[in-house]
């Protein structure tokens, strides 16, 4: 039997989440005093187990988060049929794509945008909230009575914005290697202490959206230039043919899945040593990022698949920067450890 929205009075209302993503999605539940619950993800894609979320939804659910992960959504579609069905908001995480997949077809409730450093639109922080039309009454009296804070676009904005856009290349990313003590790429949980509407100065947020939209995307250059990686039990999760909704879209990163932990690290440090901005993105499934034992549930071992990708993973720069010829020289360096 469908659980309505109306017959739900849950003491503490749970969010589910994918198990392995960004800790500021929990952050995000906790401070509205929700209980996350995390679902494993299908095997080598970082898309969730519609079958074990269909499982994990209870009296108590109130929202599924679905993430898109370095520009490619989440499988919305088969998604939205599981939250209608037990009358559940489906929220778009789109932080990391742009434009958000609901733009397409409006099928989640509504979608959450980030316009922070390294973000599809970089407007060195922010971020918005779309929501459905059919939503807008119930929300809007919610979002009007937020505080309000404006967005100065001074020589301060102006030097942040320079400097990570040096540190994006090359020899600025080799710089900060050298400075251990910066954490450079550590993920740790971070309570979400403030919620407010930033005001942004005129033209701003058009310009950003203008700059991503006429970006051209070095995807389809990485695919081809990585395809010998498939003989080698590589999985490359990324491909159109696999992700097809990610076509045409701006990539935070371009990511690729090692045949093992080990020969993903050798992969990145061997990158890295040529200045070429390598990671591991989050590293670890929810339950093992710093700062979250005993707020989500469990263990990395009960969302094997998560960990499986997290402990994979291998992601690329796809920045503007990013040239053909960047590309040959990243994949002629995997080659060397690709097995």
């Amino acid at each position: 039997m469908a659980i309505t929205r109306s017959s739900r009075r849950p003491s503490t209302p749970e969010v589910i989440l994918p198990a392995y993503g960004c800790p500021d999605l929990v952050a995000a539940v906790v401070a509205q005093g929700a209980r996350p619950v995390l679902v494993d993800l299908l095997p080598d894609y970082p898309f969730m187990d519609p079958e074990k979320l269909s499982n994990s939804l209870s009296a108590a659910t109130v929202a599924v988060i679905a993430a898109g992960f370095l520009g490619v959504p989440e499988q919305l579609s088969s998604l939205a049929g599981i939250c209608r069905d037990h009358g559940v908001w489906l929220i778009e995480d789109s932080a990391q794509c742009f434009p958000p997949d609901c733009a397409r077809d409006p099928i989640a409730d509504c979608a959450v945008l980030s316009f922070g450093r390294g973000k599809p639109i970089n407007l060195m922080g922010g971020g918005a909230l779309l929501v459905r039309r059919d939503h807008g009454p119930a929300t809007s009296d919610l979002l009007s009575g937020l505080p309000e804070i404006q967005l100065d676009v001074d020589w301060k904005w102006k030097a942040r914005r320079q400097l990570f856009n040096f540190l994006l290349g090359r020899f600025g990313y080799g710089l900060l290697r050298r400075v251990p003590f910066l954490g450079l790429g550590s993920t740790v949980y971070k309570p979400l202490v403030r919620l407010c509407r930033l005001k942004l100065p005129a033209g701003l947020l058009e310009a950003g959206i203008s700059e991503a939209k006429n970006r051209a995307s070095i995807s389809p250059e990485y695919t081809r230039k990585l395809g010998f990686l498939r003989q080698r039990r590589w999985t490359l999760f990324m491909e159109q043919d696999i992700a097809p909704q990610a076509e045409g879209r701006v990539t935070l990163r371009y990511g690729v899945l090692a045949p093992n932990q080990h020969v993903r690290d050798r992969a990145i440090n061997a990158l890295n040593q040529k200045g070429i901005g390598a990671n591991a993105f989050y590293e670890r499934a929810l339950p093992e990022i710093e700062g979250l034992k005993g707020i989500v549930p469990g263990s990395a071992s009960d969302y094997p698949n998560a960990a499986s990708f997290a402990n994979r993973l291998l992601t690329l720069p796809s920045h503007e920067d990013v040239t053909s010829q960047d590309v040959s020289l990243i994949a002629s360096v995997i080659s060397e450890w690709a097995s």
